[in-house]
């Protein structure tokens, strides 16, 4: 017996076939893996930009009702300060009556 490895001559082809083909299944294996990394790393990105999302939301919220609500008591300030005028004519109007007589 000999202490060499033969191989049919037919079979040859096939193997030097099966060499790319390994390469790349395995190089289509680790893309496959990396690219799950990242769409789980994309997942978590959007997570928080969706938390960060409603927290805006919610603030914009906020800030529309105080500033509807600053704009009723302006309004109502205005409103008192135009009676106070009208209130305070009317008493110089008064005095100065009075102080002819």
């Amino acid at each position: 017996m000999s202490n060499q490895i033969q191989l049919p001559s037919w079979a040859l082809p096939l193997i030097l076939a099966a060499v790319p083909a390994i390469g790349a299944f395995y190089a289509l294996e680790a893309q496959s893996q990396a690219t799950d990394a990242e769409v789980s790393r994309v997942a978590k990105v959007v997570e928080k930009v969706q938390e960060s999302s409603a927290s805006n939301t919610r603030k914009s919220a906020l800030n529309e009702q105080a500033i509807t609500v600053l704009a009723d008591k302006l309004s109502e300030s205005n409103e008192l300060a135009k009676a106070s005028d009208a209130k305070l004519a009317q008493l110089i109007t008064i005095m100065l009556q009075q102080n002819q007589k």
